[in-house]
Formats: structure tokens, sequence, C-alpha cells
């Protein structure tokens, strides 16, 4: 059988290169990844050192910019003339910013809108009549937990993911009669380069989050501190999952001839789903928060 060809963006770190890798290294060789990224003259050579013999045997490395529409349709173009079908796409790249969501400078929500929303919608059309074409393929988007449990704080980061849920929800459903498959991964915490920077600890990053807010009045930092810290279990839970766990998920995902629309990672994860689908109130989880 054919390998798969594989497109992921925002690869250079992360779960993205982890995904890349994982397919890649597939000791069936079911897989052609072609690992996308910002910058690759600059970015490239840790996703090269750890793919070591695979580069340029399944993994390959193209430069790709979500916010971008010429270099989505330039790689995309290039991917397609190659292998003449593009079989799955993960939308994985992904802007974090930890601004407070009032500063009055509104350049934060639109630089995180434009990559983790705006970037998966442009990407989305990019390969979607292609896969309709040959009737078949799969969407992946990257989402989190925070794309449909919203927390105090992260709120442009919420925001694009929420958009993004709402935007594949709404494809999801005419795109199975062209036998293309949407999946959202809803990750909690996982261990990246970034939280392992605070020691695993998220109760020390959401702090040090909340701590650079240098315009929110200090009696509502102190409330939101209060909130987060105080309550790790309704935040985002205290179970952490590696970027390997993640990898795993997706590879079975694609490897379903059916999959789910909604993946949750963890059991925790999957706690928080039953607790906000359940409740068609809200009231639940406003009052998870209030109880104090």
């Amino acid at each position: 059988m054919a390998a798969q060809i594989v497109i992921i963006t925002g690869c250079s770190k992360g779960i993205g290169q982890g995904i890349a890798l994982t397919l890649a290294k597939d000791p069936q060789r079911r897989f052609k990844v072609y690992a996308t990224m910002r910058n690759i003259a600059t970015n490239q050579d840790d996703t090269k050192i750890k793919a070591g013999s695979y580069y340029d045997d399944t993994l390959f490395i193209q430069e790709l910019d979500v916010t971008k529409q010429e270099t989505i349709d330039k790689t995309t173009e290039e991917i397609f003339e190659k292998e003449g079908r593009i079989d799955v796409l993960v939308n994985n790249a992904g802007l974090p910013n930890a601004d407070w969501w009032q500063d009055p400078a509104m350049d934060a929500f639109y630089d995180v809108m434009d990559v983790n929303f705006f970037g998966c919608v442009r990407m989305t059309k990019a390969v979607a009549p292609t896969m309709k074409a040959q009737r078949s393929g799969k969407i992946l988007q990257i989402s989190s937990v925070v794309g449909f449990k919203a927390v105090p704080l992260l709120q442009q980061y919420i925001s694009s993911k929420f958009a993004l849920e709402g935007f594949s929800e709404s494809i999801a459903p005419p795109l199975r009669k062209f036998n293309v498959w949407v999946s959202v991964i809803e990750p909690g915490t996982v261990v990246t380069p970034m939280l392992q920077l605070f020691g695993n600890d998220t109760v020390r990053a959401q702090q040090a989050v909340i701590d650079s807010w240098t315009n929110c009045p200090e009696e509502e930092a102190t409330i939101t501190k209060k909130m987060v810290t105080e309550n790790p279990d309704i935040v985002l839970g205290t179970e952490m999952q590696s970027i390997d766990d993640i990898a795993k998920l997706v590879e079975d995902v694609i490897l379903s001839p059916e999959p789910d629309f909604r993946y949750q990672t963890s059991e925790t994860v999957k706690e928080f789903a039953r607790q906000r689908f359940v409740d068609p109130s809200g009231n639940e989880i406003m009052n998870s928060w209030l109880k104090q």
C-alpha cells in the first residue's frame, strides 16, 4: 500500500515536530511526511537532527507560513504536483500569548487569531478541493482543552481555539459526504519546552502569566491568581502528557477509517468535556469558579 501523504504545519518544535517524527519513523513506512515551518533556514536544524536517516526519506521539510497565502499555495501545489494527492493535513501551527486581555492595543488578538484560526482556515481551504476530488482525506485540527473550556487567562489563545472548533464543527458534516474526515484533537497539559521552563509546574506558569500583566489593576490580578492557583483541578487539571502521547493519538486518528470528530487526549480532558456538553445552561462551569 502506498504511503499516505501528510502535511503538518508548525514542525520546528513541540507537538508539530513530535507528530512529524512519529509518523516519519513508522516501522511500516505508512506515511510520507511534509513537515512545514516558517523560515526553514533558521528553524529546520533541530527537526533534521532528530529525524536522522528518515530526513529526505520519509520526512521532508518545506517552508510554509500559515499567515501568508502565497507560501501556502506554493507549498501545497508543489506537494500535489510531486505526489499526485494529499491524504492528511494536520493543522498544528500555533501562537501563544500571555498579554492581559484589556490591554488597549488589539494587536495580540489579531496576531493570535491570524495564526491559530485564520491560518487553519487558509490551510483547510487549500487542501479541501483536492481531498474532495479524490474522495478521501483527513483534516486534523490541533485544538486544546481550552477550545471548549475557558479559563480566566490566555483569552487571546482561548478565543482562537473556540473559533477553530466552531469552524471545524461547521465544515465537518458536508465534507464527510466526500469521504473527507475532520477531527479536532483536544490536548490538556502537555510537557513542552515552554512548560519545562517552569519545572513542569502549571501553577507557576499560570502565576508567571498573571505577573506579566503590567497594565492590569492589582485587585483584578489578585482575584485571577486566586482563581487559577487555588483550583488547579478545574483550571486544566493536574494530569500531564508527553508530546509522544499526543503524536501517537494523532497516528491512530489518521489510521482510523472513520475517525470521531472530537478526541480528548486524556481522562482529565474527557471529564471536562462531559461536564461541558452535559450541562446546556453552562451554569455548572460558571459556578465551579465561584465556589470559594
